[in-house]
Formats: structure tokens, C-alpha cells, sequence
């Protein structure tokens, strides 16, 4: 069992001072990496509403021994950044975009005709090109309506799991409602080519364990010799919370019920994750590899995940929504062992793993930077500045220019310590009045939004608002939105109706492809 990394958390927050490199369009340009020799084998994993205090190497109560010795012997990036919600981090890792220039600012709800468009190229489709094997496990998230939408067409041999999200573990059904109609119906596929097959045979089983148990016959069953992209975004931990009973047992400690069946769920993720790893290191994968860890974004309070010391949670824009637990690992970095100190996006992936697959960034229309060199090596981050939302339709804005950052229009929210017993039903979600459909929503119209400026650096936590003592860098920061607001793409899902097309009795009573 791997020894927790345990750091002190207000350590683990600070934010060095970078130089400021900003491109005309806002979006500062890099030099190309350097690629390996060889075309390592690359394992990309993706946690569901995981958040900054779940995990153990920032000190958590709960437990994540894989994770942690996949960390300590890596690189972690406790400044990685992520979008507040599940579909558009999905959109930024699958594209190299950040979401105002995909259209994914919102959420790809399973009874919306919208999806990634597909005029993008995935990043398993360059993958794809370059030689590799792809497959994806897990939640998909970027839209099924249409086959073209789906993870067979962009860039995956197979595709094995679920179309859209918060299903139930065991049964692996999720429930839907258009004009008062309401229906439950299975959402697990296994996708080949042009074959689509309803997944029917797992009822009973829990899905971290099958998303586990999948990966290992793919590794177990892969030429070692051809480079292989595996993409296993876990539906853990996200809600409802379920997960099988000797896993919150190993808390008895954590008498909050919601927090003590969370617990529960990242331990069977993590559990899940040492079995994958020690498939891929006994099929030989390892050596000439990288790992890759990272959330989609922050913990969700009401269900038992947890961000503090940071502020905000799932679905805000503020620190404890956005910056996700992260790390990379494998024998292909120079240095381990340490902390990243620069600043990361997560659509700095995509240039990065085509780089090391011996691709050509340069060519690449992305908003990432090509940094494996940087993180191999603990070089100064090429990453000065990125956008948190630029959201025009609803006048959001948020933005990050080295250690500055900028409001405008969010909801608000605070800080949300662990529970202790005798607050049990008391905890309130303080955005909980914000929410839609699981969408983001801005908050509530005044004459004027809320305009809010943090120096992170010496701020981590956002408690000191210098939005009025400094109205010179707030100048400054405006006239970097200007350039960030530019070019946009309309949010593509938010204003789109929900369909009773989408209803699964069409299908055979699954959810399936061909209804827009």
C-alpha cells in the first residue's frame, strides 16, 4: 500500500509569479517539445466530481493509496484547471479547445440534440492517425443523438459504458422527464465500428468494477508492440451515491452519512485504478508509458465531496469548482517526486500527447501548449493565461492572467469545511438555488454584475476581493477579457430544447443514437 503524500493544504495553494506572454487573441503561443524515441503507450484517466480534499496527498481523511503512489512516484499539478462541470472538461480534453471556442459551455443533457461538433478532430482521432489503438471506458458525455456524435466516430476502436451520466451503479439505468413524460432506461453500450450493442448482461454489477474489469481484458489483450490510447473516464464518483457496503465500513470514523458513503466510492475508485495499473504493469505497458490523472471538476458538498480549504464546489467558478486534483506518472519523466508549480489547463493534454505520440503540434488547431518537456523536467510553465468561462450569452465571465483573476456576473458561494456530526442536516448547498437541469446558471440579473479580483498568489483561498483597492489591475484585467472574449463560439446546448425524441422506448427502452 502506497504511502500518502500529505502536504500542508495552504503549501499546496501557492502560486508562483509567471511572466506574462499574452497572444492578440488572448491565448499565449508555445514552442514545439520534444517527442521520446518511441511512441509511449498512454493511460488517460478520468475521475467524476472528485475534489481537492478527497484525495490523499492533500491530507484527506479518506484513502487513496494507488492514487497517491501514482502521484508521489509522478508529477502532481496541484495547479491544473478544469471547467465546473462534467461535459465541457470532457469537450477540452477531447478537442485541445477551451469551451468558448467548441460551444460546450453547458451541459450535454441526455435529452438535448446537441454534442461535440463534428468538425473537430478528437484527440483519439489523431491518436488514431498516428498509429495507435484507441479505446474508451466509462462515461462519454459528448453527445449520442446522432451516430456521428458517438465514440465509435470520433477516433475509438471500442467504445465500452455510458452515453450521458449520473446513472445508477448497479442497474446502470438513468431516468429522464420531457413535457411531464418520464422514463428509466439503460445507458450502457459497448460500441465496435458500426456495431452498437446494449449492454445487458452487468445488472447487479458495480460499474467502477466493470469499467475496471474491461480495461484489464483490453490491456491483457493488446500487442504490446502497437502503441495503445486508453481513455477510461469513471462515472465514480459522481451521484447518486452508491457503492457496496464493506467500502464505507472502512470509515467508521466519518459519521456524516453522504460524506462516509463518498468515501466509500473513492475508495473503490482508487481500488479500481491499482487494478488497471497492476494489469498494465504486468502486460509490459508500463515501461514505455505515461498515466495520466486528472477530475473533471470540484466536489459537489451535497453529495459528499468536499474542496476546502478553497472556495466554491462543482458548478461555480470559483477556485474549489475549477482547480481539479491532477497528476502524471510513468517512467518517461525525468523527474518525479515533486509538484508542479506552473500553471496547466486541461487542454494542454491534447498537443502534449500528440507530441509524445511523434506528432507534429504545430499543425494543431488547439488552445493547448505542447509542455511534456516542462513537466518532465520542472520547466517554467508556457501557460500564463486562460479563460475560466466566456459565457456571452449570459454575460459570465471569469479569466486567469498569471497569478490575477477576474469575476464578472457569477454566482456567489463560500467555503465548505467537512461536516462535522453535530451539523449533520444542517449543511446547506449555498448555490443550491443556482442550479437547473444540472446546468450552470449565472446569477440572478442586477443592474450591474458582480465584479470580483483575487491575487491568487497571495490569495489562494479568494477571501480578499480587490476589485475596488485596485482599480489600476482591474483595468488591466478587463482589457485581457476583451482579448479572451475573442473568437466565440455560441454555447451550442443551452438553448436547445429537450426532445421526447430522445425517449428510450424508441430503442428497445435504451438510450441510442438516431433521433436528431
Amino acid at each position: 500500500m502506497a504511502t500518502p503524500v500529505v502536504m500542508s493544504a495552504l503549501k499546496c495553494l501557492l502560486i508562483p509569479v509567471l511572466c506574462l506572454l499574452t497572444h492578440p487573441n488572448g491565448i499565449s503561443h508555445v514552442a514545439a517539445a520534444v517527442a521520446p524515441p518511441t511512441q509511449p503507450h498512454i493511460l488517460f484517466i478520468v475521475a467524476d466530481d472528485l475534489g481537492w480534499n478527497d484525495v490523499g496527498w492533500h491530507g484527506s481523511e479518506i484513502r487513496t493509496p494507488h492514487l497517491d503512489e501514482l502521484a508521489k512516484s509522478g508529477v502532481i499539478l496541484d495547479h491544473s484547471y478544469v471547467q465546473p462541470i462534467c461535459s465541457p472538461t470532457r469537450s477540452s480534453i477531447m478537442s485541445g479547445k477551451f469551451v468558448s471556442h467548441t460551444g460546450i459551455q453547458s451541459l450535454i443533457s441526455a435529452t438535448k440534440p446537441c454534442g461535440l461538433p463534428t468538425n473537430i478532430t478528437t484527440i483519439a482521432q489523431q491518436l488514431k492517425g498516428l498509429g495507435y489503438d484507441t479505446h474508451a471506458i466509462g462515461k462519454w458525455h459528448q453527445g449520442y443523438c446522432k451516430e456521428e456524435y458517438t465514440p465509435s466516430k470520433r477516433g475509438f476502436d471500442t467504445f465500452y459504458g455510458y452515453y450521458t451520466g449520473a446513472e445508477e451503479y448497479f442497474t446502470h439505468l438513468r431516468s429522464d422527464t420531457v413535457d411531464s413524460k418520464r422514463w428509466t432506461a439503460l445507458d450502457f453500450h459497448y460500441d465496435h465500428g458500426d456495431e452498437y450493442t446494449n449492454v445487458m448482461n452487468m445488472n447487479g454489477t458495480y460499474s467502477a468494477h466493470v469499467f475496471a474489469n474491461q480495461a484489464i481484458n483490453i490491456i491483457n489483450q493488446q500487442d504490446v508492440s502497437k502503441p495503445l490510447y486508453l481513455y477510461m473516464p469513471f462515472q465514480s464518483v459522481h451521484g447518486p451515491l452508491q457503492v457496496p457496503p464493506e467500502y464505507p465500513d472502512k470509515y467508521p470514523n466519518i459519521k456524516d452519512k453522504n460524506r462516509k458513503t463518498f468515501a466509500g466510492m473513492v475508495s473503490a475508485l482508487d481500488e479500481a485504478v491499482g487494478n488497471v495499473t497492476d494489469a498494465w504493469k504486468k502486460r509490459g505497458l508500463f515501461n514505455n508509458s505515461v498515466i495520466i490523472f486528472t477530475t473533471d471538476n470540484g466536489g459537489l458538498v451535497h453529495a459528499g465531496g468536499n474542496n476546502y480549504p478553497l472556495r466554491g464546489q462543482k458548478f461555480t467558478l470559483w477556485e474549489g469548482g475549477t482547480r481539479g486534483v491532477a497528476f502524471v506518472s510513468g517512467p518517461l519523466l525525468n523527474k518525479t517526486g515533486y509538484v508542479y508549480p506552473g500553471l496547466w489547463h486541461v487542454v494542454d493534454w491534447y498537443p502534449t500527447l500528440v507530441e509524445l505520440a511523434g506528432g507534429n503540434s504545430s499543425d494543431l488547431d488547439v488552445d493547448g501548449f505542447p509542455m511534456w518537456s516542462h513537466l518532465s523536467n520542472n520547466i517554467t510553465s508556457l501557460r500564463v493565461n486562460f479563460p475560466y468561462l466566456i459565457h456571452n450569452e449570459s454575460d459570465t465571465f471569469a479569466i486567469r492572467v498569471n497569478e490575477w483573476k477576474l469575476m464578472i456576473g457569477v454566482k456567489n458561494d463560500t467555503w465548505h469545511p467537512v461536516p462535522p456530526e453535530s451539523q449533520l442536516g444542517q449543511v446547506e448547498l449555498a448555490t443550491s438555488d443556482n442550479f437547473e437541469d444540472g446546468e450552470l446558471l449565472p446569477e440572478k440579473k442586477k443592474k450591474q454584475p458582480v465584479t470580483y479580483l483575487f491575487n491568487l498568489a497571495e490569495d489562494p483561498t479568494e477571501h480578499n476581493d480587490l476589485s475596488q483597492s485596485n482599480p489600476e489591475q482591474l483595468a488591466t484585467m478587463m482589457k485581457e477579457l476583451e482579448n479572451m472574449k475573442h473568437p466565440y463560439a455560441p454555447d451550442i446546448c443551452s438553448k436547445v430544447a429537450k426532445s421526447e425524441k430522445s425517449n428510450p422506448k424508441n430503442f428497445g427502452n435504451a438510450y441510442s443514437h438516431g433521433w436528431c
